[in-house]
């Protein structure tokens, strides 16, 4: 038998019951309707969950730092044992799969103000190795160019033009105010401005500007103070970024915080920095000293969680908020199989509403079966029509299902949205950035809608086993004798 010929029999006989049909094929619809909605649901309130977690900073940056105590063990790691953060530990990271760049870090340790013209804020000053941080940032510079290696060139981030503000300019405004509340009294005195309004966010990129840095110093138990300003360009502007751990940073090469940290430590006081300011250029190359600490780059957000796992065996603690996609992720699953399974319960019924319908078959049929053998079809030709038949009845109910279930999941996103479920739960945060597609309270991925149309096959399959084998057995001469 042809199995072209095989199908259009199948078809026929459905077809001749299309009512039974079209009867058993709506317990599989809504068992595949059930199943797809329910893991919809909760991979859409997975999805929310990490776009929520997204705001607190990107997943796939992560600042790694050593690990002072191993939990499992109950032990704190001893100082000779514990991971250094030097240029062995950078190249260690490069070689963990999934990381695509390593970024050392080392912070000043006072606060630095930047002054373009009259405008000047305060900002954190960063020092990074140039050729490291150079694979780490070429895709989030906006404006400009990245970090070439020369102490006079930096880079700012996002939000710091932002918060340039000119002090002089707000000091006259204040001056002014007071003089005219004085002349007509406090009711004529406009609302106090708390934050002096919102600045013009200027652009910076490619124009000179000034960091300028303070120290104390005890001369005789007296406290002085030291002044010392830098002559910088601003040669590039990073993208806007969700993480505002860094929004009012400065990017400078890490040489540069180097020398800054010992002026200002040797103003303190610190024995240790003094003199260190008068080391060569080849001195400084040769120093291995310890960042403040290591960001690292993961290719993707789905090696996320096998890199956070690879940095703590080889002793090394992440801080990011991808620490919690482990357990978001496990929660989720568990709830998968609590809803899938629910859900699949209809699918048995089906699958028993399956075997009936067949069975019924082959009692209404039993001379046909007959008739087929005495002109030369085989017991595989008698099981493969049964199994077919078997099989296209869950596909049938596998293919009305996923579009039930669609049409279900499209209603809940609907009253999701307009009834403002999304803001009230605090996950998708509406419709985010500015492009950025609408959060959705459920979502059916392609894999998901092609395992409900396979599995619902299975399922047919499944079900016409037993009906196919009794019909292969039945004996021809006694099926045909059959009324």
């Amino acid at each position: 038998m042809k199995v072209v010929d095989s199908f259009r029999i199948v078809w026929r006989n459905l077809w001749r019951m299309k009512l039974r049909t079209a009867l058993t094929s709506v317990g599989v619809m809504i068992g595949t309707a059930a199943i797809v909605a329910m893991i919809a649901l909760s991979l859409g309130l997975k999805e929310n969950a990490v776009k929520s977690l997204e705001n607190f900073g990107n997943l796939t940056e992560m600042d790694v730092e050593p690990m002072y105590y191993i939990p499992e063990e109950d032990r704190v790691i001893p100082d000779d044992e514990r991971k250094k953060l030097n240029f062995e530990a950078v190249q260690e990271l490069k070689k963990i799969p999934g990381i695509a760049a390593v970024m050392p870090v080392k912070r000043l340790q006072e606060q630095a103000k930047l002054k373009v013209g009259r405008r000047e804020g305060y900002v954190e000053l960063i020092g990074v190795d140039v050729n490291e941080s150079a694979a780490y940032r070429k895709n989030d510079v906006e404006k400009g160019t990245y970090l070439s290696g020369s102490p006079q060139e930096v880079v700012i981030a996002y939000d710091v033009p932002r918060e340039m503000r000119d002090v002089e300019k707000e000091k006259r405004e204040a001056r002014r105010s007071n003089v005219d509340a004085r002349k007509n009294g406090p009711s004529a005195m406009p609302p106090p401005d708390m934050g002096g309004g919102a600045p013009t966010a200027l652009n910076l990129v490619d124009k000179a500007a000034t960091i300028v840095l303070s120290r104390e110093y005890r001369v005789d138990d007296e406290p002085k103070y030291e002044k010392k300003e830098m002559r910088v360009r601003v040669v590039g502007q990073l993208q806007k970024s969700d993480n505002q751990r860094y929004a009012t940073a400065v990017y400078v090469p890490i040489s540069v915080v180097k020398e800054l940290n010992d002026w200002v430590n040797r103003g303190r006081g610190d024995e240790m920095a003094e003199g260190s300011t008068r080391r060569t250029r080849e001195e400084a190359k040769q120093d291995h000293f310890e960042f403040d600490q290591l960001t690292v780059k993961v290719e993707s957000r789905e090696k996320v969680e096998s890199v956070v796992k690879a940095l703590k065996e080889k002793g090394y603690e992440v801080w990011s908020p991808a620490r919690e996609l482990e357990t978001i992720n496990k929660f989720f699953f568990v709830i998968q199989l609590v809803l899938g399974g629910i859900a699949a319960i209809s699918l048995l019924v089906a699958t028993i509403g399956i075997v009936n319908t067949m069975i019924m078959s082959i009692l209404e049929r039993t001379k046909e079966i007959g008739i087929m053998k005495v002109i030369g079809a085989t017991v595989l030709n008698i099981r493969w029509l049964f199994l077919m038949e078997s099989g296209f009845i869950g596909l049938i109910g596998g293919l009305t299902g996923l579009g039930l279930a669609w049409g279900a999941v499209e209603v809940v996103n609907y009253f999701g949205s307009a009834g403002g479920l999304m803001d009230n739960l605090n996950m998708g945060y509406g419709r985010g950035a500015e492009g950025e597609a609408a959060a959705k309270l459920a979502v059916i991925p392609g894999w998901l809608a092609l395992f409900a149309i396979g599995f619902s096959f299975v399922i047919g399959l499944l079900a016409g086993i037993f009906p196919a084998i009794r019909a292969s057995r039945l004996s021809a001469l006694q099926a045909i004798r059959s009324e």
